[in-house]
């Protein structure tokens, strides 16, 4: 039966708010009107401003002034208010009263000229900065960003991700320094090192983020700032009037891009080529006889399975902050509530994060200030995902569930080649819990006695706590018992207290400084336990008593670690162009060895405001052009407490048939008193530039940065009984151009187009290892074991040339292999092949060359956002074209193999079994559309009448395409594919969309 609805009831709200908004301005379009003229000048420039937004206030009426600065418009005979805007300037709103023409001057804007970045241990004018820092602008992102989608496109910055929720990714700044240390770089949450997660940090409490590149601004954090710096500032309170922001968002997922696997048909097509090609008998009508028992009776009765489709579940995220923030002349709040679920793309792979955070700050008396920045997260990633691996080589023709609906261990048991990739899943219970209290407490103090001189002083006392419990059950269709349980409990605690003392002085007009001084200390604690049991009788319990099972195991670790630091920094500005920037710091770390617990990082920087001197002032088109020079020293701890001492370690041993175990200790690692930091030096030179009233700016940067004393842990003859030592050897070079430039390419009043493009380009190189010449060819040897060359980048791959396959009727075939084989170069033409025919065929892990390109347009009150990305000039191996023993039960993936009929040139047949054990190697070059977000915020008239700040509404699709030719799931975060067997790295990336609310009050 059809109900017609009444007519009022078939049409949705925001239909009958468009439609009365129509009417609305229909109606006062037919209002009486009279048209307005006028000349925005300012001045330096009386003859004409061009570019300036002239807006009827409440109205989307407006216009634009021309090339000579004159503007025209209708407005209503009533009258009403301009609004005059230009970016660079003061807005102005002119009341229009009784006039037809309303001349302009426009001033110049101190607060955007002068805008303030937030620097190590202070703050500064973006004017007078003389080092690398590149902000990123969350403010240009999408509502929905995370923290680390927000550095995409920040030149010099690689941000790589896995899909997952939960997990960072992989982030580097400016190439990778260490062999075998950390190469990540440091976090600075509100003045003060952070050691959680960034998944901690709700995006929604970040007024900004700075990445500090180079040694003059890094070098403020000495050992620790040799892989940049990121600062990430959170709000504050900006209205005296109680402000309430609500952001919530939700939306799907699917997967990006799928591992294409091989279908029942070419399943079964596999296996007989495979026979064909070793001389078995091959015929289709046999094919029952040819695989397992399982396999032909779900093949005779049409069942098949798609491995993707039976471990995948609906993707879906979904998040709701609230923040209340405000200030008066005395306090400042901000207070924050966020709450996410995030569901994967994975079966049982989720995350819910509840993150709250108080910021307050009080004025006692003029000179006395103190407060608060804390934070606590709660992280839920319970639950164990299914087991990509096992979904990889899973026969399309297995069996996974068992009639009641309880998993199989094996999906074709009659050979147990690969595992049931949902059964660990489902007879596990898991929690995994990760909390994070981060908390600063400072006190201020401005000198009453001396203007300008102020002390801070910071302690900051930070708890972790994570555990990871898990309990699998007893499998009721196997006769062993198969329970065990495991509980691992970690606890972190640290503390900073420093003490900061800064001065600023100006003498003069022409001489300006500042001075900053700091004296710290930094303590962290840490300690694990991990307790496991098998073979429970009673599995009620679950983990919450291990002791219910016939075997215990039970482990522990701790350690401290103790920092202290000195700093000093001076900025001297001279007739506020010529800038000068000296910073010292020196650290000691117990980490370190005895003859090396100091080590001091200087830098230095000036830059030139070429732009305020007399001899550029005729170049009216150029707004400003500023060239800055920096060169100084950082560090690297990157490695673990205790490692230059001597170490031994433990072992058990049972002597005798039936004998009781013995504890018993055994040399391990050999000290090293001379043990010291990594030191990276780095030379930076930049110009940063702003054309045509600020319709074009950028940054054009050059970097080359040494780092030297490597930490490497060296293997050594056990005969001394040891069996190595971590010692400092080697350098490594990185050196790069990066290029950030933004445009205003079209300034209209109800339309608006910008641009933003970045690129980067870094090339890294092992420039010294070891200063072995073992062979005596007058050259430094190589680290082949470690696949470390001179004059090559870390992460490169030493292998054979790729030449092909060997063909039927070719006479060159070597003995081992046949036609349908890999063909190798012989690259020394001695007619052998034989590991010195091995080459560096690339490299990975780091793509030379980066850019990210984003348009922003706006008509009216409608928004859209289009960000593109990509990473070129990297290679992986890509294994997985190997075949995966197709005479047994194992899928593979459906890239193609050689038979005699095709004679493929770039796929091995189904023989091939890697006699000289090569890699295959594929591009991860991509190019992505990584974020487009369409928003409509409401008319300020509507909003005055609904009592609101502000209404924005938008949709936004993430990883909407990839041009690639990568054949994994994804070329991002791809790189794992270095065996034939498959492995649980193989997860897809999310395409997503969503769809958000932002109301203010």
């Amino acid at each position: 039966m059809n109900v017609r609805l009444p007519y009022f009831k078939r049409y949705s709200l925001l239909t009958w708010l468009l439609l009365l908004g129509a009417v609305a301005m229909s109606t006062a379009s037919l209002a009486q009107q009279r048209k307005i003229t006028g000349t925005v000048t300012t001045g330096d420039n009386p003859l004409g401003l061009p570019g300036v937004n002239v807006l009827l206030k409440g109205t989307t009426t407006g216009s634009v002034t021309d090339i000579d600065g004159k503007y025209s418009l209708d407005a209503p005979e009533a009258g009403g208010v301009l609004v005059f805007s230009m970016i660079g300037f003061q807005s102005i709103e002119e009341e229009i009263g009784n006039r037809s023409e309303i001349n302009l001057v426009m001033v110049e804007d101190i607060a955007v000229l002068d805008e303030v970045v937030v620097v190590g241990y202070g703050t500064q004018v973006k004017r007078n900065i003389t080092g690398s820092i590149t902000s990123a602008d969350l403010s240009r992102s999408s509502d929905d960003v995370t923290v680390t989608e927000a550095m995409v496109g920040v030149p010099g910055v690689q941000f790589t991700e896995t899909g997952r929720p939960g997990q960072v990714g992989n982030i580097l700044i400016r190439g990778q320094n260490s062999l075998s240390g950390s190469n990540s770089p440091l976090i600075v949450l509100d003045g003060i090192i952070f050691s959680g997660n960034l998944n901690d940090i709700s995006p929604r409490d970040i007024q900004s983020m700075e990445i500090l590149k180079d040694a003059s601004s890094t070098a403020i954090y000495g050992s620790r700032a040799a892989n940049g710096v990121i600062l990430i500032t959170s709000k504050a309170g900006m209205s005296e009037t109680p402000t309430i922001s609500i952001n919530t968002y939700t939306g799907i997922s699917e997967w990006g891009s799928e591992l294409k696997l091989l279908s029942p048909e070419r399943y079964i097509q596999r296996r007989l080529d495979w026979r064909t090609q070793s001389g078995l008998e091959s015929d289709p009508g046999s094919i029952a006889s040819y695989i397992s028992a399982t396999e032909a009776e779900n093949l005779a009765n049409g069942k098949s399975l798609d491995s993707w489709d039976e471990i995948s579940q609906q993707g879906r995220t979904s998040s709701l902050d609230l923040n209340i923030s405000g200030k008066s002349n005395s306090t400042n709040y901000f207070l924050s509530a966020s709450l996410g679920d995030d569901q994967g793309l994975i079966y049982d792979d989720n995350q819910k994060r509840n993150t709250f955070r108080a910021n307050i700050s009080t004025t006692i008396k003029p000179w006395l200030q103190i407060g608060t920045n804390t934070m606590f997260s709660h992280r839920d990633l319970s639950g164990v995902s299914a087991s990509l691996n096992d979904a990889y080589r899973m026969s399309p023709l297995g069996t996974m569930y068992y009639e009641d609906g309880s998993p199989t261990q094996f999906p074709v048991p009659d050979e147990q080649a690969a595992g049931n990739p949902m059964r660990t899943s489902l007879l596990s219970d898991n929690e995994e819990i990760r909390e994070n209290l981060f908390s600063n407490f400072f006190a201020k103090v401005d000198a009453p006695f001396l203007k300008g001189l102020s002390y801070r002083v910071n302690f900051s006392p930070s708890f972790q706590w994570n555990h990871d419990y898990n309990f699998v059950r007893q499998d009721k269709n196997v006769s062993f018992n198969s329970t065990s349980a495991r509980k691992a409990n970690e606890r972190q605690y640290n503390w900073v207290l420093e003490n900061i003392l800064t001065y600023a002085k100006s003498i003069g007009e022409d001489h300006n400084f500042d001075v900053t001084l700091l004296f710290g200390r930094n303590h962290v604690e840490a300690e694990s336990t991990l307790a496991s049991g098998e073979q429970f009788n009673v599995d009620v319990l679950g983990y919450d008593n291990l002791g219910l099972g016939e075997i215990q195991r039970i482990s522990s670790s701790a350690y401290s670690v103790d920092m202290i630091s000195y700093m000093a920094r001076v900025n001297y500005q001279f007739k506020n162009r010529y800038l000068f920037t000296l910073t010292a710091r020196k650290d000691g770390s117990s980490v370190f060895s005895v003859n090396n617990k100091y080590a001091t990082f200087p830098s230095g920087s000036v830059a030139w405001i070429l732009t305020d001197e007399g001899f550029m002032k005729n170049l009216e088109f150029l707004d400003m052009l500023k060239l800055r020079v920096s060169y100084g020293l950082v560090g690297n701890q990157a490695i673990e407490p205790y490692q230059s001492l001597t170490l031994s370690s433990t072992a058990r041993y049972v002597y005798g048939d039936g004998g009781a175990s013995s504890l018993g200790v055994i040399t391990s690692t050999l000290g090293n008193d001379d043990l010291t930091w990594e030191t990276t030096k780095t030379a930076n030179i930049a110009m940063d530039f702003e054309f045509f009233q600020r319709r074009i700016s950028g940054t054009l940067e050059y970097y080359n940065s040494n780092t030297e004393d490597l930490l490497v842990r060296r293997s050594i003859p056990v005969m001394n009984g040891y069996t190595s030592i971590l010692t400092n050897i080697g350098n490594v070079n990185n050196r790069g151009v990066e290029l950030s430039l933004s445009t205003d390419n079209i300034r209209k009043a109800k339309f608006n187009w910008s641009t933003d493009f970045t690129f980067s380009y870094n090339k890294n190189e092992i420039t010294h290892l070891f200063n072995t010449d073992l062979d005596e060819d007058g050259m430094e040897d190589d680290n082949i074991a470690n696949s470390w060359f001179i004059g090559k980048p870390i992460n490169s791959y030493y292998d054979y040339v790729f030449d092909g396959i060997y063909q039927v009727g070719d006479d060159d075939i070597p003995a081992g292999s046949q036609a349908g084989f890999v063909r190798v170069k012989d690259l020394n033409g001695d007619g052998v092949l034989n590991p010195d025919d091995r080459t560096v065929v690339g490299s990975g892990n780091i793509p030379k060359y980066q850019f990210g390109l984003r348009n922003n347009f706006s008509y009216n009150n409608f928004s859209l956002s289009i960000f593109i990305n990509a990473m070129q000039g990297w290679i992986a191996p890509f294994n997985l074209i190997n075949p995966l023993v197709p005479g047994r039960s194992l899928n593979q993936i459906d890239a193609g193999w050689w038979t005699a009929e095709n004679q493929s040139n770039t796929r091995p047949s189904l023989l091939y079994n890697n006699p000289l054990n090569t890699s295959w190697y594929q591009s991860r070059d991509f190019i992505r559309l990584r974020d487009v977000t369409f928003s409509y915020d409401f008319e300020q008239s509507m909003l005055d009448k609904l009592k609101l700040n502000g209404v924005k509404v938008y949709v936004t699709g993430k990883n909407l395409a990839t041009m690639t030719d990568w054949l994994g799931t994804d070329p991002e975060n791809g790189g794992a594919y270095t065996s034939s067997q498959g492995n649980n790295n193989l997860y897809p990336m999310p395409k997503t969309f969503l769809v958000g609310l932002n109301v203010s009050f």
